[in-house]
């Protein structure tokens, strides 16, 4: 069960990476 939250964190993370990256941090606010 622990396993399955820190994989579905983690690719939350990365998807977030890629729209930070992607989208300037102002329009993220």
């Amino acid at each position: 069960m622990k396993q399955r939250i820190r994989k579905i964190l983690k690719s939350m993370f990365e998807n977030y990476c890629k729209t930070f990256k992607d989208v300037p941090p102002g329009a993220m606010f």
